[in-house]
């Protein structure tokens, strides 16, 4: 999902920056395009006013007048000279027209009545002025102008000067049909710029895209590489961590040696336990069964504090000898509490382990050791070491007492349902029952490194359900 809102938030910012790149470069032609257009016009304008005040200023010395012109017509002749002597650029033509504007008295080259033409622009500074024949623009206005006019449907940019005694000087060159075939070409040009700005700008985001997905891919790589490591990683100190567990656990056993392999069959047996109870209670999945099958080994930790002459005697204990014997629970719960906190309290195997060794000798009724807890008040792991190592107790070998059956060992778990044992996990021992039988009868024949390798394969199992689980919860 994050990748996939990252390749839109790319997208999204190459096509903004692409659109206002290509509004840039409209912008920009578009104002060349008015800027050239209005250059060229406006000097067209000024060419043409610098003729016309050349022209005036010849026929105004001449002393010629309209009234002279029409008496001696010849005079014409000179009026003709005076504005064929000036070289008109641009195909334009100059033409002296009369007070009213509706004659010419002279033209140069010859050009057609000006009579219908029509005017389509009177100036530049008023666009808005508009009349339909050039003697009505002249007659409403009576003073120099420059602008755009229509003559047989060419446009073309004019210079309108007064002559004095004459009329009107009237010079117009078709430099507009050049700015309109420039501005056309700028047109043209704009957007074939356009269009090559448009193709690469669609390229470099491809070229973006690309680059972006083979780096992505990288990442993702090493992103694995690295997750595989760190899996190892886990995997090893997952693995030195119930190593040491384990040998922690074999050094308290090694005080009591009636204990024989003792731990090995309570981790089986708290095993079926949990694994029974998984599918029952909800506090009980497959971290609870990982963590309370290696945490078992540690329930008689505290029996390191307790003296030989006690922990090793051969006979039964006095009620002195007895109360020293109970003080293993708040050693091996003390000790592990220690380690707790400098691990952590979100701890979940030290909290586990503590809670075995503390209360594994508590009774359901209350009577129990070391704080006379009593029914849920228990740690459910507690409830359920407690079954596993009386019956373990009762079916194993001591120095002052021979193992009993499992049939007699059953009579007194069942008898001690409700008021020594959670009823729960008696019920859940019965379901097992014949596991359990299997198990006391083979009197732990497995070495001490088969137990460990039985221990990492645990581990490893719990680990891989942990991660299928999480894969399961992201997809």
């Amino acid at each position: 999902m994050k990748t996939k809102t990252g390749w839109l938030m790319v997208i999204l910012i190459s096509s903004v920056q692409l659109a206002l790149l290509l509004l840039a470069v409209m912008t920009l032609f578009s104002w060349f395009s008015e800027t050239t257009e209005s250059t060229v016009a406006h000097q067209a304008c000024a060419d043409n006013q610098a003729i016309s005040r050349q022209i005036v200023k010849t026929l105004e010395s001449s002393g010629l007048s309209t009234e002279t012109i029409r008496q001696q017509p010849e005079n014409i002749a000179s009026v003709k000279a005076a504005i064929s002597g000036v070289h008109m650029p641009n195909y334009g033509f100059i033409c002296v027209l009369t007070q009213d504007g509706r004659q010419p008295i002279a033209s140069f080259p010859e050009y057609p009545s000006l009579e219908s033409d029509e005017i389509y622009s009177a100036s530049f500074e008023d666009h808005d002025k508009q009349t339909s024949r050039l003697g009505d623009f002249i007659a409403s206005n009576n003073k120099r102008e420059q602008g755009r006019m229509l003559f047989d449907g060419r446009e073309h940019f004019v210079s309108l000067e007064p002559i004095q005694d004459i009329g009107y000087l009237l010079v117009a060159q078709q430099r507009s049909q050049s700015v309109a075939s420039m501005v056309s070409s700028i047109s043209i040009t704009s957007k074939l710029f356009f269009g090559a700005t448009l193709l690469i700008g669609l390229a470099c985001m491809c070229t973006i895209v690309a680059i972006l997905n083979r780096m992505t891919a990288k990442v993702t790589d090493h992103k694995l590489g690295l997750q595989k490591q760190v899996t190892e990683r886990e995997k090893q100190i997952v693995r030195t961590q119930n190593a040491v567990i384990f040998g922690l656990a074999k050094l308290a056993e090694s005080r009591d040696n009636d204990t024989g392999e003792h731990l090995d069959r309570i981790r089986s047996y708290v095993m079926i336990l949990s694994e029974d109870l998984k599918n029952r209670i909800d506090q009980v999945d497959l971290e609870f069964v990982h963590n309370i099958a290696l945490a078992s080994s540690l329930h008689d930790v505290g029996k390191v504090g307790i003296p030989d002459s006690i922990l090793l005697k051969p006979g039964r204990l006095t009620k002195e000898e007895r109360e020293v014997m109970e003080l293993h629970t708040l050693i091996g719960g003390e000790c592990l509490e220690a380690i707790q906190s400098r691990l952590g309290d979100d701890n979940q195997f030290m909290q586990i382990a503590k809670q075995i060794a503390y209360y594994h000798h508590e009774r359901w009724d209350g009577n129990g050791y070391p704080h006379g807890l009593c029914g849920d008040a228990i740690p459910l792991v507690a409830r359920i070491v407690a079954v596993a190592d009386v019956y373990d107790a009762l079916t194993s070998k001591r120095p002052y007492k021979d193992p009993l059956s499992h049939i007699e060992s059953k009579g007194i778990i069942l008898a001690g349902s409700g008021s020594q044992f959670d009823p729960e996990v008696v019920d859940a021992f019965l379901r097992h029952e014949d596991e359990f039988e299997a198990i006391s009868r083979t009197q732990a024949s497995l070495k001490d490194e088969d137990v460990l390798t039985e221990f990492h394969v645990l581990c490893e199992r719990a680990q891989q359900s942990n991660e299928e689980e999480a894969a399961t919860q992201t997809s």
